[in-house]
């Protein structure tokens, strides 16, 4: 994977923002951008390739797609996959790297800049998720003083997902990272911990123990938490039904899937499905 270097400046700016939802499944456009992209995976899944690496994306995914690089479809999205994008000017200092290490990534906090990977696992990160949206609203709001503090909230969102990549980096093992990537690739499906263990070759105890270390979770328990919340935005969407996204997710038992939805969100999955989307969503369709 790689990374950039970007300068926390107040020549920084938003050229472009919003949300864009996909009825059908289209492929991400193939194209070279003169301005960086930060595309925010809000649900549903998009597969998108920048120059010779290629993402297999998710809810909870963010990836960087630099100025002057080659992105494109590298396969079609999901039906009604909703992503949010936030287009920024390209400055003349910044610049790509190849693979760098933690140590080069937190020396950056001595300085007024940061390192970014391509690709950021975000998750329910509350503190990104909430940003980003500001900066949509923001964006297409009239209040005073609009662009300086679009400039402040890009800032702090650029440090902020810094801080998260740094964190995902120094935290988490390599095998980690796949049974994680495993989970998303196929949420059909619910490992048990012998599976998981003959996958990367460890013991379950410690493999277990060492997982709940990393991640503050059982294996059990992460993959649970990881399919509730991906069938929870996706019911927000309100165009699938229940039935279609407890299936998606692994769940044959309607009645176990409502169950822990409810115990998880303290609401049923009907009950999200028929509350008003977002409004970003029925904003037109900005690339």
């Amino acid at each position: 994977m790689s990374y950039t270097y970007l300068p926390l400046s107040s020549r920084r700016h938003v050229t472009l923002c919003g949300t864009n939802v996909y009825p059908k499944p289209e492929a991400h456009q193939d194209r070279v951008l003169h301005e960086h992209d930060l595309l925010y995976i809000f649900s549903g899944e998009q597969p998108i390739a920048q120059d010779d690496e290629s993402y297999s994306l998710q809810a909870g995914d963010l990836i960087f797609l630099r100025a002057g690089s080659h992105h494109f479809g590298t396969g079609l999205c999901t039906v009604n996959m909703r992503n949010i994008f936030i287009h920024m000017n390209k400055l003349p200092e910044d610049r790509k790297m190849g693979e760098v290490s933690s140590e080069e990534i937190s020396a950056t906090n001595e300085t007024n800049a940061v390192i970014l990977p391509t690709l950021i696992h975000l998750g329910q990160n509350n503190s990104c998720t909430k940003m980003i949206n500001g900066i949509v609203d923001l964006y297409w709001s009239h209040r005073p003083g609009k662009e300086r503090r679009l400039s402040l909230l890009l800032n702090l969102l650029l440090d902020e997902l810094a801080s998260i990549s740094m964190e995902s980096q120094t935290t988490q093992e390599e095998w980690t990272v796949a049974v994680i990537s495993l989970f998303r690739k196929h949420p059909d499906i619910m490992y048990s911990l012998d599976e998981l263990a003959e996958i990367v070759n460890m013991n379950v105890r410690t493999m277990s123990d060492r997982f709940r270390q990393i991640t503050g979770k059982s294996i059990h328990q992460y993959q649970l938490d990881y399919k509730l919340e991906a069938a929870y935005r996706d019911l927000r969407g309100g165009q699938l039904s229940v039935k279609n996204v407890a299936q998606h997710y692994g769940f044959c038992d309607a009645y176990y899937f409502s169950r822990q939805f409810k115990k998880k969100f303290g609401m049923s999955p009907k009950s999200v499905k028929q509350r008003d989307p977002s409004a970003n969503v029925n904003r037109d369709l900005v690339t």
